[in-house]
């Protein structure tokens, strides 16, 4: 059984700024042996599982060969929660996929965050190619967006709304003798990130409980996921991760069957490591066993598309 991680507790001291976005508490700190490097402290809402969830899916992201962010479990004044090491670099900024999509997608109002229909996946590719105009950049980007995809669907990941995608952006600093301005000059697909919504972290250990004893009770439980990404612009709510990828498997199966393919290489006990590096004072054995039967289950689920 692998050791289980030690919890990182935050130092008041290295507490910088809040972080606005969002609808938890969120500060940005810097480790004292870490000055250059900025972690994000996101506490967990009570009787959620929102901290460990955001560490196992991360965790699983890597495990799909998926670029994304560092993330240790943390406290910080006896409030328990992750905390997430920046993906930015010196002289990066990262845009939000609201406004890609504001600029590319005629009416399209960024500031709605709920409810945002014109959020489908139709218009983020519109999005996209109207920023990537090299069709080879183009392709590796819709395939890795895909991907990202692929693993909300694997964790059931139901927060992929507008701002919780997007793109990095390089840029460089000139100096015209009278002022320094930004120069922007490559971008890229963002790592994945933010996947706190995932693994049945809202449920109590007896809601937990009753699903496994009822497997179809799982099924429809993964089934009805509302996510932050729409059929069509009519659509009410969000599509379920899983039902998401079947829509995006129809019109593009080429970029659906290699992550599908890679889901299912994953060992038959990809997540128990997983698992076992969570204390047990942060995550119950109802949630454990949960977590394990929601990933075989998902997984047949994926396997079975196309």
């Amino acid at each position: 059984m692998a050791e289980a991680n030690s919890i990182l507790e935050i130092n008041a001291a290295w507490q910088r700024w809040d972080e606005q976005m969002g609808s938890k508490r969120k500060f940005w700190f810097l480790k004292e042996n870490e000055k250059n490097q900025q972690w994000l402290f996101k506490q967990a809402r009570p009787d959620t599982g929102e901290h460990w969830a955001e560490k196992i899916a991360s965790e699983i992201a890597d495990q799909m060969g998926l670029p994304t962010h560092e993330v240790v479990l943390a406290s910080y004044d006896g409030k328990i929660g992750c905390a997430v090491r920046s993906f930015l670099r010196e002289n990066q900024a990262l845009v939000h996929g609201n406004e890609l999509m504001a600029g590319a997608i005629v009416g399209y109002d960024k500031f709605k965050h709920r409810g945002q229909a014109d959020h489908n996946f139709d218009n983020i590719v519109k999005s996209l190619e109207r920023r990537f105009l090299v069709p080879k950049i183009r392709n590796n980007l819709s395939l890795r967006f895909v991907g990202y995809l692929m693993l909300d669907a694997l964790v059931g990941n139901t927060d992929r709304h507008h701002e919780n995608w997007g793109i990095v952006q390089n840029f460089t600093i000139k100096d015209n003798h009278e002022s320094k301005q930004p120069s922007h000059t490559r971008t890229g697909l963002a790592p994945t990130f933010d996947h706190a919504s995932s693994l049945g972290r809202e449920l109590l250990d007896d809601s937990r409980l009753r699903m496994l004893s009822d497997p179809s009770a799982l099924k429809r439980y993964i089934r009805k996921g509302t996510g932050g990404i729409f059929e069509h612009e009519r659509a009410r709510k969000g599509l379920s991760p899983i039902a998401l990828m079947e829509l995006i498997a129809g019109s593009y199966p080429d970029l659906v069957r290699p992550w599908k393919k890679r889901v299912a290489s994953l060992p038959e006990d990809f997540a128990a490591p997983l698992l076992a590096g969570v204390p047990e004072s942060c995550m119950s054995q109802a949630s454990r066993k949960f977590v394990l039967a929601f990933l075989a289950e998902s997984r047949k689920m994926i396997t079975s598309i196309l």
